[in-house]
C-alpha cells in the first residue's frame, strides 16, 4: 500500500509535506540549437502507423503522442490518415512556433534538454539496476555518470519549473505543468540516490510525466499563456 500511494504522489506530483526551504539551483543556458531535433521536423504518415508509434520515433516515448496530436490539431487519433503530414520539430521549436512568449524560453530549452540527455541515459540507468540485482524498495550504488546526469537533468526541471512559476503581468503560470516536472525531479532524485521504487513503474511513471508536462505547456500556450 505505501508503495502504490508512493507511486501516485509521483504520478501527479504531488508531495508530502516539508519544513526545508527548497534551494533551487540556477537556471541552465540552453540554447534552441543545444537541444537534439527529431530524425526529420516532419514526417508522413505510414498506412498502419499511430500517434504513439510517431511520438516515439521523434520524442522518445510513446507518452508524447498526445503533443504530437495537439500540436498538429488531431482531436481524434483514431481517425489519422495514411499520406497525413504532420510536423515533428525539436519541442522548444514547436512551442516557440505555437506562440511561446520570448520571456519562457529560456526554461521550455532548458526542460527540452533535461528530457533528451535524460532519454539518453534512462537506459544507463535501467541496465545498471538490473545489473545490480535491485528489487524493489532495495538500494543500489549508481554508477557516478548515471549519478551526475540524473541530478543535472533533476536541476533542470527545478530551475525551469520556478522560472515559469513566475509568469508576466496578464499570463497565469502553467501550474498543471510544473506538478509534472516537479514530481519527475523528486523521482530522479530517488535514482540518483539508488533507491528503487519498482522495477515494473517508476521509470515508465517519470517519462509519462515529461509527456504530460509538455503537452500542458502547449496546450498553456496555446492559449495565450492563461
Amino acid at each position: 500500500m505505501k508503495l502504490f500511494v508512493a507511486l501516485l504522489l509521483v504520478l501527479t506530483g504531488c508531495s508530502r509535506k516539508s519544513t526545508a526551504k527548497l534551494i533551487v539551483p540556477p537556471l541552465p543556458k540552453v540554447e534552441i540549437a543545444d537541444v537534439p531535433s527529431p530524425p526529420t521536423p516532419s514526417i508522413i504518415v505510414e498506412k498502419g502507423s499511430n500517434l504513439r508509434a510517431i511520438a516515439t520515433a521523434a520524442y522518445h516515448h510513446e507518452s508524447f503522442s498526445s503533443f504530437v496530436g495537439q500540436l498538429n490539431g488531431i482531436s481524434k487519433p483514431e481517425r489519422l490518415l495514411a499520406g497525413a503530414k504532420l510536423k515533428t520539430p525539436s519541442l522548444p521549436v514547436a512551442l516557440h512556433d505555437a506562440g511561446l512568449d520570448p520571456q519562457y524560453q529560456p526554461a521550455v530549452n532548458a526542460l527540452s534538454k533535461s528530457w533528451t540527455d535524460l532519454a539518453a541515459i534512462l537506459p544507463e540507468y535501467i541496465h545498471a539496476r538490473y545489473a545490480a540485482r535491485a528489487r524493489d524498495g532495495d538500494r543500489f550504488v549508481v554508477p557516478e555518470k548515471i549519478r551526475k546526469a540524473l541530478l543535472t537533468c533533476a536541476e533542470a526541471l527545478d530551475a525551469s519549473a520556478e522560472a515559469l512559476s513566475h509568469p508576466q503581468a496578464g499570463h497565469v503560470s502553467p501550474r498543471s505543468a510544473i506538478r509534472q516536472f516537479a514530481g519527475a525531479s523528486s523521482s530522479l532524485q530517488r535514482f540518483s540516490q539508488g533507491f528503487v521504487e519498482s522495477l515494473d513503474y517508476d521509470t515508465y511513471l517519470v517519462e509519462q510525466q515529461f509527456g504530460i508536462g509538455f503537452t500542458n505547456l502547449l496546450f498553456w500556450v496555446q492559449s495565450h499563456h492563461k
